[in-house]
């Protein structure tokens, strides 16, 4: 019994090993360009593009998980933990209270119509660069750590912008689902990170903030 487990344990590493070696990080940002400390990065809340009209770019997922308001609090209070964690620079946090009201005015469009209103919104918070993080799709872990019915779903987008000539400078995208180890061997490298639990989307969601980071260069 125990030659057969520790069989299988090396065919695990074996395979661990073998991924980590085939496949490139999958990342939105190929060649990301540090950005200099010269700039003044502001950071907005986070937002949930419902409708295509107030997207900058890209789509609104099929059957869009929606998140709780108050976690979109939740999630801006984890930001500004990860950036004054994980990088020396300094930056400015934007009330909440100040968000842009008339992201919701678009209703009509299928084509994203939402960069002059965030460059506006800069403009008006006198930013240089302003960082734009928004949650796309959130599907909360139902059940604990130890099991799931559902498993934690996210897919968040951080945008920088430079705000006087409206220029998008860098994006990055993460989407994760959280498998167990037996259902996708590609994951093995997380399902050991953490320990083999199951996660929350706010975990998730740390994740992606982590890669954002490394993406845009801050």
């Amino acid at each position: 019994m125990r030659t057969r487990l520790h069989t299988v344990v090396l065919i695990v590493l074996c395979l661990a090993l073998a991924v980590s070696c085939a496949r490139r990080p999958r990342s939105t940002a190929e060649a990301p360009r540090v950005i200099s400390a010269s700039y003044s990065i502001s950071v907005a809340p986070f937002t949930q593009p419902t409708n295509a009209s107030q997207l900058i770019m890209g789509r609104i997922p099929e059957d869009q998980g929606r998140i709780p308001g108050d976690m979109l609090l939740a999630l801006d209070m984890k930001l500004r933990e990860v950036l004054l964690t994980d990088t020396k620079r300094r930056y400015t946090f934007i009330a909440r209270q100040n968000l842009p009201q008339n992201l919701t005015q678009f209703h009509s469009s299928e084509q994203p119509q939402a960069l002059p209103l965030w460059q506006d919104y800069g403009k008006r918070q006198y930013a240089q660069l302003l960082l734009i993080p928004q949650v796309l799709d959130w599907h909360q872990r139902e059940g604990s750590r130890a099991g799931v019915t559902q498993s934690a779903h996210v897919r968040v987008e951080f945008f920088l912008l430079k705000v006087d000539d409206g220029t998008l400078m860098n994006r990055s995208i993460f989407e994760e689902k959280q498998v167990g180890l037996t259902e996708n061997l590609l994951t093995v490298g997380s399902f050991f990170k953490r320990k083999g639990a199951w996660v929350t989307a706010e975990d998730l969601s740390v994740d992606g903030m982590r890669k954002a980071i490394k993406d845009l260069g801050l």
